[in-house]
């Protein structure tokens, strides 16, 4: 308003000379300019600033919580071979590493003495049985008695269950693969004397694995093993990843679950078997883990398994936890009440509250309020 009373003083002056009207003109201008200036604030006062802040999305870190246990390989099948009778090995028809159909012969013994029982025994059973039917026909004539017809026939009886023994010994002298496998080793040398039940060679059938863990009693006790094998897979869904082989995970299924505990080692042994892979080797004594899923209370709900960073939570004046979420369109950040899960280090678990997709600030927590506008401090 001084402005305009000024331009008007200066209109009504008597100078009429050209520099007091080039005067006038420029005051004038400054005066409307000031005046514009009183009215309206500056375009930078106006302004308003993003805070440059961190989030993730949930879709690239949803996912269940997992235990890894480590292990080694062992065959789903394994067998120490030995002789069931004592003798001399002559011949050995295998070598290590060789594969062997189910049934094959893999050693010999000296089969020699074991003949030669075989024939007395046959020998025996041979005259037995003549002595029976002789009496047999003799009482047909009434010329023995029936007492004298059962001796006999008890004499063959005897002499018959010696010639199976002798028979059994000398099949026994031959030593036969009971499964299909791979010879995994050799424990005794060629023509060593041997004797009943000594281990000649270990026989291990490759075609399925098995990885044997030890599960620590803090473990074991996160489990549901009153459930089958089969809903146990189903819930656990293990893998199998081999230590020379990091990054392939081989699908696996719970086998077996020992239900007592070590008394040293105080843990409880279990193994997973899976398929042994055609186009890599993978051989009983090879290192490994077995990765599980952990039955949470998330998955009991029936619902999808999302976690955030711990950090990213934070507690309101009642002590309830919430997140804040990032508007994709308007960049600006709301509060979003969660509710919490298992803790697995620096991860924890949201049971409610959140959904695929959803962006969650996982830095500056603390400095923020509901509606405040946002940028993406990756993109800076």
């Amino acid at each position: 308003m001084a402005a305009q009373g000024l331009i008007e003083k200066l209109m009504n002056s008597n100078s009429g000379t050209k520099y007091s009207n080039l005067r006038l003109a420029l005051l004038m201008a400054s005066s409307l300019a000031l005046v514009g200036a009183c009215g309206q604030e500056s375009p930078v006062e106006r302004a308003e600033v993003a805070r440059p802040i961190k989030f993730i999305s949930i879709g690239e870190i949803a996912g269940t919580q997992t235990l890894e246990i480590p292990g080694s390989v062992s065959a789903a099948q394994s067998a120490e071979l030995s002789f069931e009778v004592s003798g001399r090995m002559l011949a050995r028809m295998v070598e290590e590493g060789q594969i062997v159909d189910a049934g094959e012969v893999v050693a010999r013994l000296d089969a020699r003495d074991y003949v030669a029982q075989r024939d007395a025994a046959r020998a025996r059973r041979d005259t037995a049985k003549a002595d029976y039917d002789r009496y047999r026909k003799a009482f047909e004539s009434n010329a023995v008695t029936e007492q004298r017809v059962s001796r006999s026939k008890g004499q063959l009886d005897i002499n018959q269950a010696e010639l199976d023994v002798a028979e059994k010994a000398l099949q026994d002298t031959e030593l036969r693969a009971p499964f299909g496998g791979r010879i995994a080793k050799r424990l005794v040398n060629d023509f060593a004397s041997v004797r009943p039940k000594e281990p000649i060679m270990v026989l291990q059938d490759e075609s399925s694995l098995e990885l044997r863990v030890a599960v620590s009693e803090r473990d074991w006790i996160r489990g549901d093993t009153s459930v089958s094998a089969a809903e146990l897979t189903r819930r656990i869904n293990p893998r199998v990843e081999i230590a020379s082989i990091r990054g392939r995970l081989f699908p696996a299924y719970v086998k077996e679950l020992s239900n007592s505990a070590d008394p040293v080692t105080r843990t409880y042994e279990a193994s997973f078997g899976f398929e042994s892979p055609t186009d890599i080797n993978v051989s009983p004594g090879m290192t490994g883990k077995v990765i599980v899923d952990l039955f949470t209370e998330s998955a009991a709900r029936g619902g999808a398994l999302v976690s955030v960073q711990s950090n990213a939570v934070v507690a309101d004046e009642n002590s309830n936890p919430y997140v804040w979420v990032v508007d994709p369109v308007t960049m600006r950040v709301a509060r979003r009440p969660v509710e919490l899960g298992e803790l697995s280090g620096g991860m924890v678990f949201i049971l409610s509250g959140l959904s695929g997709g959803d962006l969650v600030v996982v830095s500056g927590v603390n400095s923020l309020s509901d509606g405040m506008l946002v940028r993406d401090l990756a993109g800076d």
